[in-house]
């Protein structure tokens, strides 16, 4: 038995810049990541220019990488939709501008990119100061106050005690889950119990949620949330003494205290 590639290599400029356009349509899951660093920064390609082979990525503005950028540390972008993921080769900075909290990095098109299987997926993880309730229903009258620990484009994390969790089974199908963050705004869709893991030294419960995710709009639309989430985790996480401090996402804005 022959033994399949694992990904197809895309070397012509033209197809490379095709699969960069493809990625300006935010359905798709995209992070870079530097040489030398472990960690993964979502970000949205913007625009692409086929006739100078640049494009341009829009991220959070973040001490750890303005100083990546200024040193103009090469990156490899990664980006994931539904059964098919693609990794670019080395991409280089070519100039930067800022509007409040956001950077737009313009950068030349890599010499290739493969498509690959899937992968993991990111997953932006919520600090205990950013309080996101969860409500869980199964549709058969049953509900469940959770905790939202964290979220990706496929699928959440959350918790509830773990004297809460009778009733909740794992692989069905048909739960809804309904996430209320600070500012009001309430995110919802449907999916299944993937996985549970009880932690008894913290009496808490934990839920693998897969969504059911079958329209671009929706997956966009949680795309979106996870790149908010992201970018409240870089706010608190940053240290800017020296720069202006970035502005909190318009998520984690508590609506009770805008009221006067």
């Amino acid at each position: 038995m022959t033994n399949r590639p694992r990904y197809a290599e895309i070397d012509s400029p033209q197809a490379v810049a095709d699969a960069f356009i493809e990625l300006t349509w935010n359905t798709h899951e995209v992070t870079i990541r530097f040489d030398g660093a472990m960690i993964q920064y979502p970000v949205s390609v913007i625009s692409v220019d086929r006739s100078l082979g640049r494009c341009v990525v829009d991220m959070t503005s973040t001490a750890d990488i303005e100083q990546l950028l200024k040193a103009r540390e090469s990156f490899i972008l990664h980006a994931r939709q539904h059964s098919a993921a693609l990794q670019s080769s080395r991409m280089h900075c070519l100039g930067v501008s800022q509007s409040g909290a956001r950077l737009s990095v313009s950068a030349s098109l890599p010499d290739s990119v493969a498509l690959l299987k899937r992968r993991g997926q990111f997953r932006a993880a919520l600090s205990n100061s950013m309080s996101v309730a969860v409500l869980l229903s199964n549709g058969k009258s049953r509900e469940w106050q959770a905790t939202l620990r964290d979220l990706s484009a496929g699928g959440c994390l959350v918790s509830l005690p773990a004297d809460a969790q009778e009733g909740i089974e794992v692989g069905v199908d048909g739960y809804r889950i309904q996430a209320l963050f600070p500012n009001g705004e309430t995110f919802e869709v449907r999916g299944q119990i993937s996985h549970r893991y009880v932690n008894e030294d913290e009496g808490l419960c934990y839920l693998g949620i897969a969504f059911d995710i079958r329209a671009d709009k929706t997956a966009r639309e949680v795309w979106r949330y996870v790149r908010e989430v992201e970018r409240e985790v870089a706010r608190l996480g940053s240290l800017r003494s020296e720069m202006r401090p970035l502005a909190p996402s318009p998520l984690f804005n508590d609506a009770q205290k805008n009221v006067k």
